[in-house]
This record gives structure tokens, sequence and C-alpha cells, in this order.
């Protein structure tokens, strides 16, 4: 199995390896600090505190492949996605920092008393100071993760509560084009009539990416974004409202 296949024993792989990169990266950011900062911590848990922060580095590799994957199936969560991407590049920039800051104080330590270990110190700083930042990014991932998956299944429901009118209703262009605002907002795709209304403050994406579609034919843009997604159409359909005269 590889990582496009998006799924292991079963389960989707995606959120799996992101659990490992959301604990495993913090964990072993914060460690190699621990380490920078004190001799103590860096005698006795600085390999461990590389290898996890290297762990939770190499785990958003796959964690990228592997929701490329799962994004033709579901909602592509364009803000974790980009979350996702810079967490991964800070992520391996950082682990490589951290070893070389790593090999750096170990000359230090074997070198004659006297030998300077500024190379060794500055490079600790930027460690230190990029696994801080990593540390961040890696919670915002997370956390921008879960409201994308929570958002998606909270549309069916949010929809079916809305104020859609009859399915077999038909509508005039004229009359969709003045649902044009975040109070209402309608739009066509492939001759059907959506009402985007309350899907608006739930798409992953964010709410301007739909409000941009208020009161137009918005078949293209859909199309482009969600043509080979099962799970953007099925959304879709619980949200038509009628055709398109």
């Amino acid at each position: 199995m590889t990582a496009l296949d998006a799924s292991f024993l079963g389960l989707p792989l995606h959120p799996l390896v992101v659990h490992l990169v959301v604990v495993a990266l913090p964990v072993g950011a914060l460690a190699t600090v621990a380490s920078v900062v004190s001799p103590a911590v860096r005698s006795r848990f600085g390999l461990l505190s590389l290898a996890t922060l290297t762990v939770g580095a190499l785990a958003a590799i796959a964690a990228k492949f592997s929701g490329e994957a799962l994004a033709e199936t579901v909602t592509r969560p364009e803000s974790h996605e980009r979350f996702g991407n810079i967490t991964l590049m800070a992520g391996l920039v950082t682990a490589a920092l951290a070893w070389l800051w790593w090999w750096l104080e170990r000359r230090r330590e074997q070198a004659p008393p006297g030998t300077s270990g500024f190379a060794a110190m500055a490079v600790g700083g930027l460690v230190a100071t990029a696994a801080l930042a990593v540390t961040g990014l890696a919670v915002a991932t997370g956390h921008s993760g879960a409201q994308a998956t929570w958002s998606s299944l909270l549309a069916a429901p949010a929809a079916a509560g809305g104020t859609a009118a009859p399915a077999a209703s038909t509508f005039t262009m004229e009359e969709v084009a003045s649902h044009d605002s975040a109070e209402s907002c309608w739009a066509v795709v492939d001759g059907g009539v959506y009402d985007l209304t309350r899907w608006a403050g739930l798409h992953p994406g964010g709410s301007q990416r739909i409000l941009d579609l208020c009161g137009t034919d918005a078949t293209e843009r859909f199309q482009v974004q969600h043509s080979r997604n099962p799970r953007s159409n099925a959304q879709l359909d619980g949200l038509r409202i009628g055709t398109l005269a």
C-alpha cells in the first residue's frame, strides 16, 4: 500500500498520519528547545528529541500525499492544506537545523578548552526559534483540519434545516440574480438552482468563496473545483431548491 491509497485497515490514512504529525512534531520541537537550553536535558534526551522531531517532519510528507489523495473523494479544505504545506516545509527545515546543531554541539564539546562555540550557539538559537514556530504551525494545522471536518459533517443538517423552496420549483436567471447577498445566496450549477446561504458559513475554503457565487451561474467554477469529488456533489444535492427555467 502507498500513501496515495489513502487507507489503512479500512480507515482513511490521512487522519491517522495527521495525528502523528500534530503529536510528534510539537513534542519533538519543544523537547529540542529544552535540549538546546539545558545541557542536562540534552545529555539524557537530546537524541530522542531530535528523532521525535524528525519523525513528525517525515510524517508531514505522508500527510501531504495522503491528504491530496483523500481530497479526490471529499471536500478539499484549502486552509488546512495551506497550513499543512507550510508545516511540512518548516518541519523539514527545523529537523535539518536540529541535526546540524547536534553535530556542531558534539564538536564543541570535544574541542580543546578555549575553542569558540559560536557556531553551535548561533545554530542552536535558530533551532529553538524554528521549533517554537513549528509547534504553532502544527497546532494550526490540526485545528484547521478539525474545523474543515466538522464543517463538512454539519453541512447536511444545516441544509435540511434551511428555508429552501420546494424541489419542484422553477426559477428564472433574473430571480436567481436577485439572491446575491450573504442573507440570501442562490446559485445555478448545471441547470439546478441551489440555496447556498447557510453553506457559506460552513465552507472549508472560507465563506467568501461561496459569497462570490451568489446570484450567478457557478457551473464552471464548481466543475473546476469539485467535478471529481463525490462528497461535494452529494453536499450540493442537499442544497437544491429547484431548476433553472
